[in-house]
């Protein structure tokens, strides 16, 4: 039996709503929640490798935190290529088994939801706040696309993969781009912050504030915040860094 005209209208309503919903949560091409809504700012959020397994949704509160601190500002965790987030919402591309995947293909999907994201929300400034592996990747990002980024707060940065790969006693990682490679093309004006935990035995405090000195020596406005006590976790750098972004924020 044919479905009504009016049913049928309903049901068509409904389906363009989902999918408006959808892409008001991200224009793609990668998938992730937004948190808050205004264009003062956007902010983006990129989780770390989460190695042990699992979703990666721990930047998640996060973003809801800072969005219902900072006025005016549509806060987006985003989910990195081959990654789960919540309720099985995956973003396409491959993590390579999170292992050397901050490559230049996934570097392009990162900065290409970004740029979509800035002309959705008509943001009039963009900050990235990365962790670890996302630090890897908005590192490098802030080189290989100048100006997209006004401010970029890299947090528990692995920032010269091959030398962090070295004192960790692992495999190069070949296919990694690493920001340490890519400070020389920065745009002026950008704003970057590197946020580590002086017990940090992962990332290392020391790439993180070589990544800054370079910074600083092309004349940018840099600077590195090492916070005491804490290790490589975001939960113990998570108060710094939402005070940062805020700031940023409210620029």
């Amino acid at each position: 039996m044919p479905l009504p005209l009016s049913l049928f209208r309903l049901i068509a309503i409904l389906v363009l709503g989902l999918a408006n919903m959808a892409m008001a949560q991200s224009p793609g091409p990668l998938n992730g929640q937004m948190f808050g809504a205004g264009n003062r700012a956007l902010v983006v959020v990129v989780h770390g490798d989460v190695s042990k397994g699992g979703p990666a949704t721990y930047h998640y509160d996060f973003a809801e935190q800072v969005a219902k601190q900072g006025k005016g500002a549509s806060v987006f965790a985003l989910i990195r290529p081959g990654y789960t987030g919540e309720k099985g919402q995956k973003s396409p591309g491959s993590n390579n088994g999170r292992s050397d995947h901050y490559t230049k293909q996934n570097n392009a999907l990162v900065a290409q939801t970004i740029q979509n994201l800035a002309k959705t929300v008509g943001a009039s400034k963009v900050i990235g706040v990365g962790h670890s592996g996302g630090a890897a990747q908005l590192g490098a990002i802030a080189g290989l696309y100048p100006g997209l980024l006004d401010s970029v707060i890299l947090v528990s940065c692995p920032c010269n993969i091959p030398a962090w790969r070295a004192k960790r006693g692992k495999s190069a990682w070949k296919n990694s781009l690493s920001p340490s490679d890519y400070v020389g093309s920065i745009a002026r004006g950008t704003r970057i912050f590197a946020v580590v935990g002086d017990k940090d035995t992962n990332t290392y405090p020391e790439f993180s504030e070589a990544f800054v000195t370079a910074a600083k020596a092309r004349g940018l406005p840099a600077a590195y915040v090492p916070v005491k006590g804490a290790s490589h976790g975001f939960d113990g750098l998570q108060r710094t860094v939402e005070q940062l972004t805020l700031q940023e924020i409210a620029k």
